[in-house]
C-alpha cells in the first residue's frame, strides 16, 4: 500500500508537462541549493592563462575581487548599461568596465571564455536581442553562467521574472546549448527578507530555505531521485542558476 503510494506520487511528478518541459536540464548527481559562484570556482580554479572572463551587468564591478581571489591569471571584463542604480553609485574606476546600450556587446567576435551574469537578466528589457549577442562574443566551447529571479519579489527595477522553461527558451534560442539549471534560493526566504528589508536583526528569521526543507523531507518519504527533488525545488525557487555552453561544432556545422 505505501510502496504504491509512493510510486503514485513520483509517477505523478513524471507525467506532468511543466517536468518533462525541462527534465533534460535537472541534474541527477545532487540536489543540494548551489550559488553562481560555487559554479564560477569550479569553472576558473583551474583555467589557463590567458583566460578572458565578462561580468554582464557588473553595477560596481565588485565581482572582480572575486575573480581575482579563484584565479589570478583570469583576465576579467565587465559591461553594464550606463543608467544602472549600481552603475550610478560606482567608486571603482577601472578601464576594464565599459558601458553599452543594453544589446550590443563594445567586444570583438570570440573574445572570452566565459560571461557571468548575477541576478542581471530579469533587469534586461531586450533579452532575446541580448542573448545572442553573448552568443557572439563568446568563443567556441566557451560558457555562459548565470543567476536569475523567478519567484523573487519585484526589486530594483526588475523587469521580467524567468519561469524554468522560459530560461530555457531564451537560452536556447540564442544559440546556446543550455547544459542545466539549479536552485538556488528558495521562494519563501526571498519573501520573508523583503517583509523584513533585510535587516541583519531578523537574519535568523529570514535566513532558510524553508521549502527545501520541506521537499527533502518529501524527498525522504517518497523516495524521491535528484532530478524530481531538483525539479520541485526549481518549481519553488526565488533565483535559478543555470550553465549553457557555446557549442563547437565542424566545418560542416555539425556539433562536436
Amino acid at each position: 500500500m505505501i510502496l504504491k503510494m509512493k510510486k503514485r506520487f513520483v509517477s505523478k511528478i513524471q507525467s506532468q508537462e511543466i517536468y518533462t518541459s525541462i527534465s533534460e536540464y535537472l541534474p541527477e548527481n545532487n540536489s543540494r541549493p548551489h550559488t553562481l559562484n560555487g559554479y564560477l570556482k569550479k569553472i576558473i580554479n583551474h583555467a589557463t592563462s590567458p583566460f578572458y572572463a565578462l561580468d554582464l551587468g557588473c553595477g560596481k564591478g565588485d565581482s572582480i575581487k572575486i575573480f581575482e581571489f579563484l584565479n589570478r591569471e583570469v583576465v576579467w571584463h565587465g559591461v553594464d548599461v550606463e543608467d544602472s542604480p549600481e552603475v550610478k553609485n560606482r567608486t571603482r574606476k577601472n578601464d576594464s568596465i565599459l558601458t553599452f546600450n543594453g544589446v550590443n556587446l563594445p567586444y570583438k567576435d570570440d573574445y572570452f571564455d566565459l560571461v557571468y551574469t548575477n541576478q542581471v537578466l530579469e533587469h534586461v528589457r531586450h533579452p532575446d536581442a541580448l542573448i545572442p549577442d553573448v552568443f557572439r562574443v563568446l568563443k567556441r566551447g566557451g560558457i555562459l553562467i548565470g543567476s536569475v529571479s523567478y519567484l523573487e519579489p519585484y526589486h530594483s527595477y526588475s523587469i521580467f521574472n524567468y519561469t524554468p522553461y522560459g530560461l530555457a527558451e531564451v537560452i536556447n534560442n540564442g544559440g546556446f546549448k543550455l547544459i542545466e539549471i539549479r536552485p538556488e534560493t528558495d521562494a519563501l526566504m526571498l519573501i520573508i527578507r523583503q517583509l523584513f528589508n533585510g535587516s541583519s536583526h531578523f537574519k535568523s528569521i529570514w535566513n532558510h530555505n524553508y521549502l527545501y526543507t520541506l521537499i527533502r523531507i518529501m524527498g525522504s518519504i517518497f523516495n524521491l531521485r535528484h532530478r524530481e527533488l531538483n525539479f520541485l525545488k526549481v518549481q519553488f525557487s526565488g533565483h535559478i542558476i543555470f550553465l549553457a555552453k557555446k557549442p563547437v561544432t565542424d566545418k560542416c556545422g555539425n556539433e562536436q
